[in-house]
């Protein structure tokens, strides 16, 4: 439900917030990608300049190889190639979400924390999402109500109720299934 503290949670594992009581433990060399709700924007740079700018560090030839993997992955999302060179700030909040979210899927980090990544994609945008995070390696965390998605892009559901914690190793609407019948047991 809406409130509930879902984002306040990947907040929480982001280290954006810190606990009021107890602690996050992660492995020090545990790489984050996080898709606030949210978010603030540079300006200054084009489409390509900015998504291009998660390669900055690595070694010429590596960053000549993934701009290939680059351009499907804006492509994916839903630009165009005649956007590549348009500044960022023509871009609306929608969109530069976008920008945001494909800077995050090519730093491929161990674990990807998205919060409500749906809201501004069409289709095939979405479509093409849930084809990335199927194959991708990097662990999910994913918060949305767009029940299709999640259970297109997720194979295991964690409930969080009460104070519990109740582990479901099927994608959501086997969830919803198993947790009815868990219901009907204990009533």
């Amino acid at each position: 439900k809406n409130g509930a503290g879902k984002s306040t949670l990947l907040r929480l594992i982001a280290g954006e917030y810190t606990p009021t009581v107890g602690r996050i433990a992660r492995d020090t060399d545990l790489t984050i990608g996080y898709l606030p709700q949210v978010m603030m924007h540079t300006d200054g740079k084009t489409l390509r300049e900015d998504v291009s700018s998660v390669f900055a560090d690595a070694p010429q030839e590596e960053q000549a190889r993934r701009i290939a993997e680059m351009d499907r992955t804006i492509i994916g999302l839903g630009f165009e190639r005649k956007d590549f060179d348009r500044p960022c700030s023509e871009f609306s909040g929608g969109w530069r979400m976008r920008i945001e979210l494909a800077k995050i899927l090519l730093r491929h980090p161990d674990l990807l924390l998205l919060d409500e990544p749906t809201n501004h994609l069409d289709i095939e945008s979405i479509q093409w999402l849930e084809d990335f995070l199927r194959t991708s390696p990097s662990a999910l965390i994913l918060v949305s109500h767009d029940k299709k998605f999640i259970d297109n892009a997720t194979n295991r559901t964690i409930e969080i109720t009460l104070g519990r914690i109740y582990d479901y190793n099927v994608n959501y609407s086997r969830f919803l299934e198993l947790r009815r019948e868990r219901h009907e047991q204990q009533v």
